[in-house]
């Protein structure tokens, strides 16, 4: 081969070449982006819509259906969830993969710019954001102290939030536990009424009062002016002696009625650290940031900014992604390194030469390193995918190494040339060599072009096995050959070393199990009922691993131990947020001592979902719970789980869910069934029974569902009659009524550079009988009560109402235990829903959230799994010039899955995604075992050998490198199969599908091969493949 030839003849230039690849690899592996998951675009947009005070039932019909009729012909648009809760509108836009986010947003945005006056009035302008999965948080502080939560908030807000976004790489930090400072026109409802006045009269009165407004400019002379109407006010108590018109030509001040001061929104979220009152403080990384170095970065920062805190303030540090992230890196390399030196010691044994180690101890970590080259050009960065990329690699590289060095040294125990060998032994291991890079590149194709969310992630996998692949091949026929002819020498004759002994006791060893593998194949063709018998054995082996994976199921992902849980808690909907922070603090009392607990930040207000989601309500909380390590504390996190699900157990009055934070960030269930259909009451009745009927279910925890007691509302229902005697407009009733209770912002002050709506409402009082005394201008002295003018009914009032692809929808969720798969989950849910849920005409379910894209995800990978089948054969017929003999060759991969499947049964494990991904590559790499049988056979056929003949003597031949390559794969992934390091969790599973496949093939292709040969072709003729 040319290559060989060149790298041979010209050491120093080849050489050169790859040490400067080399030094562009160190280069790229220190700038290569450290991150948890790959970059990816996920095509999702949130559209958030406040409409203050509203309910859910208003939103609904008001907003969700207008906003989902506008989007729904967006092109590219696959699913529109709308969740209408109190004062809030969250509308989920769903596209299918390949659509541009940019181009999707600006067209949402134009559909909603077409409806914006049909909204309410009272509506504030939808807010689109585009889901950036990159744009993660990666840090959470708390900022605590002795002050005012108020001050706090204040301070974190406009002080050390813009410090924090001053670092490199930090995009945004967000705040949960405060509310911002405002001007509050505090109304006393009697003085008010009294004068004949409204609260509205108050915010028109401001808003025709104070304001800026710019005149345009004027000349003079040579000189120009800029002219400004000013009637802002410098001082928030001359605000006071704004005059107030009212009828008969009475003046009032705003002083005669109420008082201004500054104060703070209404209180909707509360946060603590530790259990001592808190803003939580989240630090979300730029999406084209090294998360590590963002996170090193804001620690470098805590000394100055801790310097500079107002006294008695304190920052706390209770968790960050940057070292997890930083150990997962460090342990996936510990994992390469140690299945480089369990390779190489294979080597040894089997090739007994230290300089031949060598050989491969250069050539196996100089591969990845330029490896990590062309990863930077392809814009990769090391995540959890790329990481099983790498692990997976050395077992696989390793194959083409070892042919072309098994050729070399062949040789050159043959000639003593060590230039010549390198050179006829690169040549005659060319076929075998791009066989085996062809059928892995061709199964690495289809993976690397799957159009599903699993797609994106297993995408950068298969790009990073690509370059490994194309790099192993170059090294292969470069570098390998060309340290061969500079380091290889001929042995000493009669050695006594310990390495020449252990060589003939292993070349013994060796010889004698070649023998026997030969009598048995001689055995089989002789007598063909114990061919059969083998073969029936194997099929026997094959049909149980189906059995055993059908029984296994499907889920998607080994949770990661991160460290961290979160406890969700939802107490009864009529809750004010003070009783909910009563309660979470009872909550944090059974927790505070738990083992290894590091911090416990807890939110009152504000839930995590998925997808940038968030729950929102005075009545929902949220504890994250962040302890030591993985590597600095005994137990596991499953362990934990338990205790807290133990502790919380007899919490009385919350819906309690533990979970495992997503590796996509924020929190789920594993199990979401949606119950579609037309009417609230009936969907409701059904989410209840279906979750009756899921409980009994074996491994299913923390049910829940979406069927909450209504909110206490009071309903006010204009006397029309009434008010058409009164000549009193009804809707000024209903903004009277508002800016009485929620408040009106009916300007702007200024000071000191920042703005502070003023905000007009009645100052607060208890009870919900005040509604009735409210007071309405009457005639002069004589105001009008609002219970004359209006009825007050008391009822409740849903807290959330969840609509998908324009149906109502009531949901039901699950958390389930380790040992029960999503897959069968879902079919026992499936199977006793269909017996037993008795569904009206118009009313099904379907099965959401993790399990569609785990759904989609599998069949995606059975697809490329179909390809990866076609294009194997078809590369193997064009390499071998046959289409008979590939077919032979496929046999390897129903053995491969014997050995996967079993692997998994055997390890506790299940068919994840990332598990049926590796099987899908071992079916490219298990093939080369046969391809290097096959290629031996038709050596010999040209040299006219009889066929039955020749696959024996093929397959006894082949068996030093077969064997060779199958142990070097099994034990270069052993560490990745069975690490245990931070992280690990996520690649063993591919590394135990991929070491079993690839053992079980390598032990019965030798076997099973050659009985298949014989027993379907003809003894007579000797016909067989071709």
């Amino acid at each position: 081969m040319f290559l060989s030839a060149a790298s041979v003849k010209r050491p120093v230039a080849m050489g050169s070449l790859i040490i400067a690849l080399a030094l562009l690899g160190l280069n790229s592996a220190r700038k290569l982006g450290l991150e948890l998951m790959p970059r990816v675009d996920i095509p999702y947009i949130t559209v958030v819509t406040v409409y203050p005070g509203a309910t859910p039932e208003e939103i609904e019909t008001d907003v969700a259906k207008r906003i989902e009729d506008a989007v729904v012909s967006v092109d590219g648009l696959k699913h529109v969830t709308s969740s209408s809760m109190e004062n809030m509108c969250q509308t989920l836009l769903e596209f299918h993969l390949g659509v541009d986010v940019d181009i999707a947003a600006t067209d949402v945005r134009e559909k909603l710019d077409m409806i914006r006056a049909d909204l309410p009035e009272d509506v504030e302008d939808p807010i689109i954001q585009k889901y950036d999965l990159n744009a993660a948080p990666v840090v959470d502080l708390a900022l605590a102290g002795d002050a005012p939560i108020d001050e706090i908030f204040d301070y974190a807000d406009n002080t050390l939030r813009d410090r924090i976004t001053m670092i490199p790489g930090v995009a945004d930090v967000q705040l949960v536990g405060g509310a911002r400072r405002e001007v509050q026109v505090r109304i006393d409802r009697g003085r008010l009424g009294a004068r004949g006045l409204s609260t509205m009269d108050v915010v028109r009165a401001i808003r025709q009062g104070v304001r800026t407004i710019p005149s345009g400019n004027l000349r003079d002379g040579g000189s120009e002016f800029a002219v400004k109407f000013d009637a802002d006010y410098d001082d928030i108590g001359e605000l006071e002696k704004l005059e107030i018109a009212g009828s008969g030509g009475q003046r009032t001040r705003i002083g005669d009625v109420g008082t201004v001061l500054m104060a703070t929104e209404e209180m909707r979220q509360e946060a603590a650290v530790d259990g001592r009152p808190a803003v939580a403080l989240r630090v979300i990384k730029r999406s084209d940031a090294n998360a590590v170095r963002v996170v090193g970065a804001v620690r470098e920062a805590m000394d100055d900014i801790g310097a500079v805190l107002p006294g008695g303030m304190q920052l706390v540090w209770v968790a960050d992604d940057g070292r997890f992230i930083e150990a997962m890196n460090r342990s996936a390399w510990v994992d390469v390194l140690q299945g480089i030196l369990l390779t190489a010691l294979i080597l040894l044994l089997f090739l007994h030469n230290l300089r031949s180690l060598l050989v491969v101890a250069i050539t196996m970590p100089l591969t990845i390193v330029i490896g990590l080259f062309f990863m930077e050009l392809a814009g990769l960065t090391l995540n959890a995918s790329t990481l099983i990329a790498v692990g997976l690699s050395v077992g696989i590289l390793v194959t083409n190494s070892i042919v072309v060095l098994e050729a070399i040294v062949k040789r050159f125990d043959r000639s003593g040339d060590p230039r010549e060998a390198a050179r006829a032994g690169t040549s005659e291991a060319t076929v075998a060599v791009l066989a085996s890079i062809a059928t892995n590149v061709v199964v690495l194709f289809p993976l690397a072009m799957m159009d599903s969310m699993i797609g994106l992630f297993i995408r950068a996998l298969a790009l990073t096995m690509l370059i490994m692949t194309a790099v192993s091949l170059l090294v292969s026929f470069t570098l390998t050959p060309m340290l061969c002819s500079l380091l290889l020498k001929p042995p000493r004759e009669g050695g006594r070393s310990p390495l020449a002994a252990l060589e003939r006791g292993w070349n013994r060893g060796f010889s004698a199990v070649t023998r026997a593998l030969r009598g048995l194949l001689e055995y089989n063709e002789r007598h063909r009922w114990a061919a059969v018998l083998v073969l029936a054995l194997v099929g026997v082996l094959f049909a149980l691993s189906l059995l055993a994976a059908g029984r296994m199921g499907t889920n998607m992902m080994t949770d990661s131990d991160q460290g961290k849980l979160f406890v969700k808690l939802e107490y009864p909907t009529g809750n004010a947020l003070s009783r909910t922070a009563e309660r979470v603090r009872e909550a944090e009392a059974r927790l505070r001592d738990l083992p290894e607990l590091r911090h416990m930040l807890s939110t009152v207000g504000k839930v995590e979902g998925m997808v940038g989601q968030t729950s929102e309500g005075v009545h929902l909380a949220q504890i994250l719970l962040k302890f030591s390590e993985r590597d600095e504390r005994e137990r596991t996190l499953e362990g934990i789980i338990a205790e807290v699900r133990a502790r919380l157990a007899d919490y009385p009055g919350a819906i309690v869910t533990v979970n495992v934070p997503v590796i996509i960030g924020g929190q789920g269930s594993d199990l979401e069934l949606e119950i579609t259909g037309e009417e609230y009451g009936t969907l409701d009745r059904l989410a209840l029974a279906a979750g009756e009927l899921v409980a009994p279910i074996p491994g299913v925890t923390d049910i829940d569902h979406s069927v909450r007691e209504g909110k206490p509302e009071l309903r006010i229902v204009p006397k029309r009659e009434v008010l058409s005697d009164l000549a009193y407009p009804v809707l000024e009733v209903g903004m009277n009524l508002r800016a009485n209770l929620e408040g009106i912002a009916a300007g702007t002050f200024k000071r000191n550079a920042r703005n502070y709506d003023i905000v007009v409402k009645f100052a607060e009082q208890t009870g919900r009988a005040q509604v009735d005394a409210f007071l309405l201008p009457g005639a002069p002295g004589r105001p009008v009560l609002l219970g004359t003018v209006a009825s007050v009914e008391e009822g409740a009032a849903p807290i959330l109402l969840t609509r998908k692809d324009k149906e109502r929808m009531s949901k039901v969720y699950a958390n389930l235990a380790p040992e029960l798969p999503l897959g069968s989950a879902v079919e026992q849910v499936s199977a006793r829903l269909d017996a037993e849920g008795d569904f009206p005409p118009r009313y099904g379910y379907r099965f959401g959230g993790v399990y569609e894209v785990m759904s989609e995800g599998l069949e995606g990978l059975g697809e490329a799994g179909v390809l990866s089948i076609i294009l194997i054969v078809l590369m193997l017929a064009a390499i071998l010039e046959s289409f008979r003999q590939p077919v032979l060759i496929l046999v390897t991969v129903p053995l491969a899955l014997i050995g996967t499947v079993w692997g998994l049964v055997w390890t506790g494990g299940s068919l994840g995604v990332f598990e049926i991904m590796a099987f899908v590559m071992v079916m490219g790499i298990v093939v080369n075992n046969a391809i290097l049988i096959v290629d031996q056979f038709n050596v010999h056929i040209r040299e006219g050998v009889p066929r039955h003949r020749a696959m024996i003597e093929a397959t006894c031949e082949r068996f030093r490198p077969v064997a060779m390559i199958t142990i070097a794969a099994v034990l270069g992934m052993l560490p990745l199969a069975f690490g245990r390091g931070i992280g690990a969790e996520m690649r063993n599973g591919a590394g135990i599908a991929m070491l079993g496949g690839i053992l079980s093939s390598g032990i019965l292709t030798l076997v099973a091969l050659p009985i298949l040969y014989d027993l379907f072709t003809s003894k007579k003729n000797g016909d067989g493949p071709r």
